[in-house]
Formats: structure tokens, C-alpha cells, sequence
């Protein structure tokens, strides 16, 4: 099924207005200034800033009202392209991965999606109680995405968490991936036997030790940085602003126009009610090691899976290493980007907007067993059109490891909301 006829199928549209929503007098009281029409309005702003067209919808996934995932989709002009599924990282809205999608439209079907519970879509309660419940609420209603949409075969990217997730769902539903790429993603290594906290932190007589504990705890609690913002009510949009304008300006990754969009558009996508973003605590113990490690569960998986770091990214490209290296020992790789992990020179944690000309590149070669010649062509040339932007070193795993010595609290919030 093609993009267009899959969206027209869809019972429930994500229809952004062509101007900013008109609030009542009621509703600019709001202790949490945020509604879904808004933030589908910020992200049709930066939609617009992009070349190519893009449909936003909201695709059904279950019975209930807010079972729903929200989707913005594009069609590749060439004929044969491949449907190319995007998922981004924890509690993130798909615009994480923004500035890829006129190059991924012009070689393939688009789809961004934000998972259930996170982003755009649905809130619905999260009932999860362990590890295999979270990972099935996510990996259930992909699936039942993937049904709705008429795929039956994608290509799955996902980033950070969103590639945790993604790899979940092909070692459950393996005959539907065409191919797993995995973008920075959390969850491959397994702590390891002698790892230890600075020792500044191991002394819970100091200010620093007990601040360390109390950020284990209220991980373990489920405090999220969703929670937190919604927590600051009408002081929350601020505190998401500066956020996005600290780490996605100092690299002139994104113009002063785009980052005051982003930002908001981020608000409301972690100020809406809490429910996926409660999966963390059961898939990633305190400081972001994962209670069920990839390395441990995909080394016999069969389907043709690539990996693309950052180089200055603080998830831990060894690991990575390690797996494929395992999976070689099983099978041989399918097509020349098979089993490869590949990094992004200059990035941080967040490639597709540190260097997106170059994660598109990457993906162009990564793809090119499947992708038409002119689809290739057409990826490349969107490549060449994204700007070079300076290197970003804040997100490596040595200058976590000084963030988390100095200030424990401030580390904990921070893996949490870049996961």
C-alpha cells in the first residue's frame, strides 16, 4: 500500500490548522499550557520549513480513544522506493529526526511515527509492571501500526531508545523487517561485573553521595523528565526552550527560527499526561544500563541490521562491535551494510540533527542494496544540501562520566531525557 492510500484509509486525522490555534480565556489559564492540536500545529511549522510535502495523521492502534499513533508520512517520487519507518528516541516526538526527512522522502515511502504513550500519539494508561510488559506495549502496537498502514515489510530505523524498540519488535516480528537500522541506540551492553560510580559519589556522607542516591531512587521511583515538566505547570515551555537552545544551537545545528519551533513543539510533546515515557525504569536500570541487554538476545536474529553512532556518542559503540561480531559467528551478511556499525564523524547523541548531511549519506550506502538507482541518486543530493555543522563533543561518554562526579542529579536527568 502506498503512502497516500494508507492515509486515506485512516479513521482519525492529525489535521494541523493553518494558524495557531485560538485559545479561550479559560484555556490560557491552564496550569500545563499544552494540547495535542498544538503541538501538531508546531510540528506542521517545521514540517514547513522542509522542501518536500508531508501528511500528518492519526493512525489507530487499538479500541480505545487515546490508542492511536501519531504519523507523518511522504512519497518518494521514484517508483519501487521502499517504505522506511523512522522512530525516534525515549519521550520524543519523530521531529528528532526532522532534518532527514526531505532526503529519506526523496529515496523512500516516509514514515515518522512517534510511539504509543510518547510524542504526538495516544496517552493511554501504561500498565506495565516489568520488563517484558513494557517492551510488549511498544512492540503490540507497532505491529498493529504496521497492519493498519498495509506494510507488510519496512525498513525499521530507530534512535537511542526508539532503536531498542525497534529491535525488540524484529526479534518478535522478524518477517516483517527488511532491514534494522539502529541509530545510537540505549540498551546493547550490559553493565559490566566491576562497574563502579565515581568515587566521589561512593561516600553517602557527602552532599554529592547522597544527591546520587536520591537520583537512583526517584529512577527507580519512575520520576521522569516529563513528570518534572509537567510539574513546573506554566514555567515548563522555559525549561524545554533552553534546553533545545543549549544543545541544538551551539554548533549552529539549528537557526534561531528553527530552535524557537523545536522548542515548543518538544514542550508539548513531554508536557502531555505521562504513559510510555514509564516504560524507562523497566527497561533501563539508574544510569541508563539495560535490564535486558541486546547483546545478550539478538546475536541469532536473521535480519540484516546496521548500526550508526555518533563519534562523540555516550552510548557505547563497543558494544555494538561485540554483537556484530557475534552475529557474524551465526550467519553472513545478507548485503554489504549488513552486520557493518558505522559513525558518524562530529556527532553527538543526536546525529540526524549534529550532522544530518552526513547520517544521510551513510544511510544513502547503508540502503543502497534495495534502494533504486535513482532513489540512491535522489538521497545523495539531499545529502549535499544539508550544511556541515561544528563538532559536538558535550554528549561523549567521558564528559557524562564528569557530569555524573560533579552533579549527579543534573547526569540522571540528562540520560534520561536523551535516551
Amino acid at each position: 500500500m502506498t503512502v497516500a492510500n494508507a492515509s486515506a484509509s485512516q479513521a482519525t486525522r492529525a489535521a494541523a490548522p493553518d494558524a495557531a490555534p485560538t485559545l479561550n480565556w479559560w484555556q490560557r489559564l491552564r496550569w500545563r499550557p499544552t494540547s495535542h492540536t498544538e503541538g501538531v500545529f508546531k510540528e506542521r511549522q517545521l514540517l514547513d520549513l522542509l522542501q518536500r510535502n508531508y501528511e500528518q495523521s492519526d493512525v489507530k492502534v487499538g479500541p480505545g480513544k487515546q490508542d492511536f499513533m501519531h504519523t507523518v508520512t511522504a512519497t518518494a517520487d521514484v517508483p519501487g522506493a521502499p517504505p522506511f519507518v523512522a522512530i525516534p528516541g525515549y519521550g520524543s516526538g519523530s521531529a528528532f529526526l526532522w532534518k532527514l526527512f526531505d532526503g529519506l522522502s526523496s529515496a523512500c515511502n516516509l514514515y515518522a511515527i512517534d510511539l504509543l504513550g510518547t510524542g504526538l500519539s495516544g496517552r493511554p494508561p501504561f500498565k506495565a509492571r516489568n520488563t517484558a510488559e513494557a517492551e510488549e506495549f511498544f512492540v503490540t502496537s507497532l505491529d498493529a501500526w504496521r497492519r493498519e498502514q498495509g506494510l507488510e515489510k519496512m525498513v525499521l530505523m530507530g534512535h537511542s531508545m526508539g532503536g531498542y524498540l525497534s529491535a525488540c519488535y524484529a526479534l518478535k516480528h522478524p518477517d516483517r523487517v527488511q532491514h534494522l537500522i539502529l541509530m545510537c541506540p540505549a540498551g546493547v551492553g550490559k553493565q559490566p561485573d566491576d562497574w563502579q560510580p565515581p568515587a566521589s559519589l561512593q561516600n553517602p556522607w557527602t552532599v554529592r553521595g547522597q544527591l546520587f542516591r536520591f537520583a537512583t531512587r526517584a529512577w527507580d521511583w519512575g520520576v521522569t523528565p516529563g513528570s518534572l515538566i509537567r510539574g513546573l505547570g506554566p514555567w515548563g515551555p522555559r525549561m524545554a526552550a533552553g534546553y533545545c537552545r543549549s544543545r541544538f544551537t551551539k554548533q549552529q545545528q539549528m537557526t534561531d527560527e528553527e530552535v524557537a519551533i523545536f522548542g515548543a513543539y518538544h514542550y508539548h510533546t513531554v508536557a502531555a499526561p505521562g504513559s510510555g515515557e514509564h516504560a524507562l525504569r523497566h527497561i533501563l536500570a539508574p544510569f541508563a544500563w539495560p535490564r535486558s541487554p541486546l547483546e545478550d538476545r539478538m546475536r541469532h536474529l536473521q535480519v540484516p541490521t546496521t548500526f550508526i553512532y555518533g563519534e562523540h556518542d555516550w552510548m557505547d559503540v563497543k558494544a555494538a562491535r561485540r554483537l556484530t561480531a557475534a552475529m557474524a559467528q551465526q550467519r553472513a551478511p545478507k548485503f554489504a551494510s549488513d552486520l557493518k556499525v558505522l559513525v558518524t564523524q562530529d556527532a553527538g547523541h543526536y546525529p540526524a540533527i549534529d550532522q544530518p548531511g552526513s547520517v544521510l549519506l551513510q544511510l544513502a550506502q547503508t540502503c543502497e542494496s534495495y534502494l533504486p538507482p535513482a532513489a540512491k541518486q535522489a538521497m545523495l543530493v539531499a545529502a549535499q544540501r544539508q550544511p556541515f555543522h561544528g563538532v559536538v563533543r558535550t554528549d561523549s561518554a567521558s564528559a557524562m562520566a564528569a557530569e555524573l562526579a560533579y552533579s549527579p542529579m543534573q547526569a540522571a536527568a540528562r540520560e534520561a531525557s536523551e535516551l
